[in-house]
Formats: C-alpha cells, structure tokens, sequence
C-alpha cells in the first residue's frame, strides 16, 4: 500500500537535504556533502561490522572502507556515529579532538550524520528513492562562535538556558538539544528535520502521546540510542 506523505515531512525534508549542500558554520559544503556520501557507505565498511561484533571496538585497529577524501578522522567520526554510537565514549572523542578536530567540528559532523539518518531512514521506510546529495556550493564557513555556552560536567560546553517545566513535564529546552549548543545552526539543522516526526506538542499523528512515546522509546532502544 502507498502511503502519501504529509507536505510538512516532505517540505522539511528538502530544506534538510539543500543544506547540506550549503557551507556550514565550521565546515565546507564540500566536506558536507561527503559526510553525506560517507554516511550512506558507512554500513557497508567491514571495519565497523567487525567492531560490531567484538566485546569492544577499541580492541579493532585498521582502517574504514571510504567512499571519500574525507580525512580519517572525520571517517572514523562519521562510522563510528552512523554504526556504533551506543559505545561511545570519552575517551574515543578526547582522541578525535588531540588528533585536530575541533569541538565544533565535531558537532557539526554529528548534526548532519543524525540529519541524513533521518533523511536516508524515512525514505526507506517509505519505499521512496534517495535524495540525491545536493553539488556543494561555494563559500566558506563562517566560524562564528556561540558564546551563550556553559559547562556543566558534558563532554562539551553546551546551551545555557534558563530551565522551566512545561506542560508536558519536561523541560523546556531539551538537554539534547543544549548538547549541540556550540553549533547552532547544526542544532537547527537535525531539529528542523526531527520536528516534522516527533515534537513534544502540537502533534497531529492520528496517535495518541503515548502511542507516540512507546514508538519513539522502541525505535531509540533497537538504534541503542546512548541519549
């Protein structure tokens, strides 16, 4: 059966996938767009699977199958949130910023591979073709730093935010979201996209919050969400 979808998840969807063909706040559209491209091939790469496997992935030295020129670290970034974000730890992102990515470099990376799983996932699930990852514009990133940052034990500094209870007994600004604070244009990037499939009002999903609820928990247990 054909199911048709809503004008909202479709509108968000290609506003999602145009952006990554645009320069972001920390890295080129060119880098962008092959955090796209290595975040498809990414499932594929038999380092991964043989990480998968193992009782840990640090005891697996060798290196990813890539379908880019992105720097190794950026790969190992990219697959290693795309294939095994549950076991991620500390440490492991200590060492991917001592070898020269920036905090904020890594925020935006973990922005678009989120973004893209969003994108890649629901067209599969839908039966509808990929998008096809948009020709990098040029420009350069902007750089602009976010000061309205505050640390609070997290890996990285994250949004300061006045905290109030809402309606639905969470708080108003999700710590999920105050987590991608460095980068706020790759915090509205995935949220922008997230907001069209899950928001914590104004839902007309034809469910019930609960349902709603029991969905999203399933789905972030079966992903091993770390969140």
């Amino acid at each position: 059966m054909k199911v048709a979808v809503p004008e909202n998840v479709r509108s968000s969807h290609d506003l999602a996938a145009g952006l990554f063909g645009q320069p972001g706040t920390w890295l080129t559209a060119s880098i962008r767009t092959a955090v796209w491209a290595e975040a498809r091939n990414a499932p594929a790469c038999t380092l991964c699977r043989d990480r998968k496997q193992a009782i840990s992935p640090y005891a697996l030295k060798g290196k990813h199958d890539t379908c880019t020129q992105l720097p190794e670290n950026i790969v190992e970034v990219v697959h290693r949130i795309k294939n095994d974000s549950g076991r991620l730890t500390k440490r492991w992102f200590d060492e991917q910023i001592e070898a020269g990515l920036s905090r904020e470099e890594y925020i935006e990376i973990l922005s678009l591979v989120a973004t893209s799983i969003i994108l890649d996932s629901y067209a599969t699930a839908m039966g509808l073709p990929d998008y096809s990852i948009p020709s990098p514009q040029p420009g350069e990133p902007t750089k602009v730093l976010n000061p309205e940052v505050i640390d609070e034990g997290a890996w990285l500094p994250i949004t300061k935010a006045e905290q109030t209870v809402e309606d639905h007994g969470l708080p108003n600004v999700p710590n999920i979201a105050r987590a991608m604070g460095l980068v706020p244009s790759g915090m509205m990037h995935f949220f922008g996209t997230m907001r069209a499939h899950y928001s914590l009002s104004g839902d007309d999903f034809g469910i019930s919050r609960s349902q709603i609820e029991l969905i999203a928990a399933r789905v972030s247990s079966h992903n091993e969400c770390f969140y």
